[in-house]
């Protein structure tokens, strides 16, 4: 089970913004997506910390909601060097 916690998401066209989010994917999927204050993090979940980034659907895919296939665009912001991940089906690629 994999995390990612206080990143900015951005999950989809026609959804609104969600300042410091929790990203929850096991088996591929989004688990669960929510405001940090009321989405808990499992335990033992390896975790990677989003503050000052944003999640994005890869390539304007489907939207980054529980149930759907865990494909996202992690992205750092541009003053940053932190650089941009990619995961597909739950797994870093990039």
């Amino acid at each position: 089970m994999q995390v990612i916690v206080g990143a900015k998401l951005e999950p989809g066209p026609g959804r609104a913004p969600l300042e410091h989010s929790v990203v929850v994917i096991s088996g591929g999927k989004f688990q669960a997506v929510g405001p940090q204050a009321s989405t808990p993090v499992p335990i033992g979940a390896k975790m990677t910390q989003g503050l000052g980034m944003t999640i994005q659907p890869v390539d304007h895919g489907e939207p980054i909601e529980p149930g759907l296939p865990a494909n996202l665009v992690l992205k750092g912001e541009p003053s940053s060097r932190v650089g941009t991940r990619v995961m597909r089906d739950g797994v870093w690629v990039e």
